[in-house]
């Protein structure tokens, strides 16, 4: 198939890994996509984020699959239509956690409801995140991107291990970016909470990269106790997220950008396909692996691999 002159015009200026973000990627990427509507049903799915973007869309076709749904989400005026949502298209189950996890003490929260239910958690997704163009802390006093992106994702992971080892085979979806291909860890600037030099983009791409650093150390460790950990990004999705912190990004690319939809894919994919059984420690884009650096420039060093595991022990005191 022909690509269409708008796509032409664009690819002229854009490398192939990167072209394949677009929603052309994403297209030419489906033909030999498998079908899902057998899969996934009564699977356990925790994830963070189903309000909006990706998470809602994920949490939509889970749905159809007929997952049994948790969903964490930080407003409580969205909780009643959503869950209602989730159970019309084909939920076995759908609950509804509140917490916003962009606090330590709220994330604990939603993990101790978790644990007081006692069931086996088949997959956490970690999706919850947002781009912020302006540098604050929160309540507790914290980076809020580092806190959102990397300290809450890191925190369910390690409070839901039990209910994941329940499972018989436990799986984690970290959500990424692409946007990490264009950063090195800065261990330093990480530990400062970005104060000097502050730029939304790449704070988030960051805390992003830090939080696949986690997956990578972590998973060898974690499938020899029955739990896959991977990482995933969605390629340029047009998201509420999007459309509010990268106007002009969006400006340039809107024709190019995929649907929530199709950035999703993945997420549902790798929750409920049997291909993905016994992978741990990959990252994946239109449900194909992926290098983790397209440059070798963005690559740490190990002593900053091993500051990052010490900053997340000490922060939370693991």
């Amino acid at each position: 198939m022909s690509e269409p002159k708008q796509y032409q015009v664009y690819q002229q200026f854009l490398p192939r890994e990167i072209w394949d973000f677009t929603a052309f990627g994403y297209r030419k990427a489906a033909r030999n996509f498998e079908s899902l509507s057998s899969q996934g049903g009564q699977k356990h799915i925790v994830l963070t984020g189903a309000n909006s973007g990706l998470g809602l869309a994920a949490a939509h076709a889970l749905a159809q699959l007929g997952a049994n749904l948790t969903l964490i989400i930080r407003d409580r005026s969205q909780a009643q239509a959503l869950q209602q949502e989730c159970e019309e298209r084909g939920a076995a189950q759908c609950r509804v956690i509140i917490a916003d996890l962009a606090l330590l003490q709220e994330t604990q929260q939603a993990i101790d409801t978790l644990l007081s239910w006692a069931e086996p958690i088949d997959v956490l997704i970690n999706n919850a995140g947002a781009l912020f163009n302006q540098r604050l802390e929160t309540t507790e006093g914290i980076e809020r991107s580092t806190a959102l992106l990397l300290l809450s994702p890191v925190k369910l992971m390690l409070g839901l291990r039990p209910l994941l080892e329940l499972s018989s085979r436990g799986r984690v979806i970290n959500v990424v970016s692409g946007g990490m291909y264009t950063q090195r860890l800065s261990m330093s600037w990480l530990r400062s909470g970005f104060a000097n030099r502050y730029k939304g983009p790449a704070v988030y791409a960051q805390a992003k990269r830090a939080l696949a650093i986690v997956t990578q150390e972590w998973h060898e460790t974690w499938a020899a106790s029955g739990v896959e950990l991977n990482c995933m990004h969605p390629g340029w999705a047009d998201t509420p997220g999007v459309q509010t912190a990268l106007p002009t990004f969006r400006r340039w690319t809107q024709r190019v950008l995929r649907t929530p939809a199709q950035g999703a894919d993945t997420i549902v994919w790798m929750a409920v396909s049997e291909q993905v059984a016994g992978i741990s420690g990959a990252f994946f884009l239109d449900r194909k692996p992926r290098r983790w650096y397209l440059n070798e420039k963005t690559r740490e060093r190990p002593t900053d691999r091993h500051a990052l595991l010490k900053y997340l022990d000490e922060t939370l005191q693991m």
